[in-house]
C-alpha cells in the first residue's frame, strides 16, 4: 500500500477506511472487527471517523468492536476524527450548525477519545468552516489538543483556500491536510484553487465520496451515462473494474490524494487498494474529465 506523508509523525495509507456507515451496516461486533483486520492486512491502516457519524454512534460502535477488544491493534492504525458539527437536537437545537469554539472542540475531542477507546488520535480535523468562528479561539483549541497529546496533528475539512489561509495565520502549528469532496462526479475542487492551495502549502488532500455517492454506477442522468461509457471502456482496456478506474483517476494526481472509502464491504475496499497500482495515461484522465464536464477542454 502506498503511503502519503502528512508530517514527521504521520503517514496515511492512500486508501482510508471510512466509518460513516458503520451504524447503518448492521455488522455485528465480530464482523466489524474482522473487517478492520482485513483492512489492516490489505495495508489500509488509516481509519476516518467523525463524532456526528451515525447520529453520534459510529465512534463508540468502532471502539466497542475493535479497540476495547483488541487494544493491540491501535499501534497498527492511524485514527482520524473531526470536530465542529452539531446535529439537530444535540443541544436542544432546531437546526444543524457548525461550532468551532474552543469549548466545543475540546469537548468533542474528549468524547471522541472515550468512544473510540484510545488516548489520542493521529489527526483531528475541523469538520466544516464555521462562519461564526473566532479563528484565534479555534487555533487555540487546536494547539491545546496537540499540546495535550490528544491529537498528534491537525487539519481541516471542506475549507476553501482563503479559509485555510485565515486559520493558519493564527496557528503556530501546521494544518497538514484538507479533506474535500473529490471524484469523477465532482471535479470542481480541481479548478477552484483548492488543489493549487495544497500544492502551495506542500500538503496532500483527502477525498471524501471518491466514488461520487454511487451515481456513476446507477444514475440515468446524461452526465453519468457518459461517464459510465468512458469508464467502462478504460476499465476493459486495463482489465479491471470501474471502481478501480475511478479511484485511480484520483491517485494519479501529483497533489497526492488519500481516498476515503464509504463501504463496509471488504471486496469493494480491495478494489480501491488495487487502484493504487493502476496507472492512467494523460489521455485517459482527460477522457474522464471530459465525460464528467460534458465538454472538451478549450
Amino acid at each position: 500500500m502506498k503511503k502519503i506523508k502528512l508530517s514527521e509523525n504521520l503517514e496515511l495509507s492512500q486508501v482510508v477506511m471510512g466509518c460513516m456507515r458503520i451504524a447503518d451496516s448492521n455488522l455485528t461486533e465480530n464482523e466489524l472487527l474482522d473487517l478492520v483486520e482485513k483492512c489492516l492486512d490489505m495495508g489500509v491502516t488509516s481509519i476516518d471517523h467523525a463524532p456526528v457519524y451515525g447520529g453520534y454512534t459510529c465512534e463508540k460502535i468502532f471502539g466497542d468492536a475493535v479497540l476495547r477488544k483488541r487494544p493491540e491493534l491501535r499501534d497498527k492504525m492511524q485514527l482520524i476524527t473531526k470536530a465542529g458539527i452539531v446535529c439537530p437536537g444535540h443541544y436542544g437545537n432546531k437546526t444543524i450548525y457548525y461550532k468551532s469554539t474552543k469549548e466545543e472542540i475540546l469537548k468533542e475531542m474528549d468524547e471522541s477519545l472515550e468512544k473510540l477507546g484510545t488516548d489520542h488520535v493521529d489527526l483531528l480535523l475541523i469538520h466544516r468552516p464555521d462562519p461564526l468562528a473566532d479563528p484565534a479561539e479555534t487555533a487555540d483549541a487546536l494547539e491545546t489538543v496537540v499540546k495535550q497529546g490528544k491529537a498528534l496533528n491537525v487539519g481541516v475539512s471542506n475549507f476553501l483556500p482563503s479559509q485555510m489561509t485565515m486559520l493558519q495565520s493564527y496557528l503556530n502549528i501546521p494544518l497538514v491536510t484538507n479533506q474535500m469532496e473529490l471524484s469523477v462526479k465532482n471535479t470542481e475542487n480541481f479548478f477552484n484553487g483548492v488543489v493549487d492551495d495544497a500544492f502551495t502549502r506542500r500538503i496532500p488532500l483527502m477525498a471524501w465520496s471518491p466514488l461520487g455517492g454511487g451515481d456513476v454506477f446507477k444514475s440515468t442522468d446524461e452526465k453519468f451515462v457518459r461517464l459510465r461509457t468512458v469508464l467502462t471502456a478504460i476499465a476493459e482496456e486495463h482489465k479491471t473494474t470501474i471502481d478501480a478506474v475511478i479511484y485511480a483517476w484520483l491517485f494519479v494526481h501529483p497533489v497526492r490524494i488519500a481516498a476515503i472509502t464509504g463501504t463496509m464491504n471488504a471486496d469493494r475496499i480491495q478494489k480501491a487498494v488495487d487502484a493504487t497500482e493502476l496507472e492512467l495515461s494523460y489521455d485517459e484522465w482527460y477522457q474522464i474529465l471530459e465525460a464528467s464536464r460534458g465538454y472538451a477542454v478549450p
